[in-house]
């Protein structure tokens, strides 16, 4: 069966936990998921931008949207660190949609599984 979409967002909330170490509640909103996961970013961004990185390119991020958002808000004085959370999130979420919607559950072993 496959997840439904609030499943898809749970799992990205798991995921988002795991790899930011930060605290997400149980049943997370969208909206509250970006504010929570905006703030991890603005502390990295300010204390630790090496690991801010890493964890862009662990999420598969595109670098050129990300440049476009920080060149923006430098230029407009506006904070990035909400859309730069909306793009980690949506990106976990097409990873999620993806492997569901190609899974292979009736191949009978895992050596034809390539």
């Amino acid at each position: 069966m496959p997840l439904l979409p609030d499943q898809y967002l749970q799992e990205t909330a798991a995921w988002t936990r795991d790899n930011f170490e930060i605290s997400v509640p149980v049943n997370v909103s969208y909206e509250l998921l970006e504010e929570i996961l905006a703030a991890r970013l603005e502390q990295l961004i300010s204390n630790n931008f090496s690991q801010f990185i890493f964890l862009l390119y662990r999420t598969d991020v595109a670098e050129k949207k990300v440049k476009a958002i920080l060149e923006n808000a430098v230029a407009t004085t506006t904070d990035p660190y909400r859309q730069i959370a909306a793009l980690i999130i949506e990106r976990q979420l097409q990873k999620i949609t993806s492997r569901a919607t190609y899974k292979q559950d009736d191949l009978p072993d895992d050596e034809e599984r390539w």
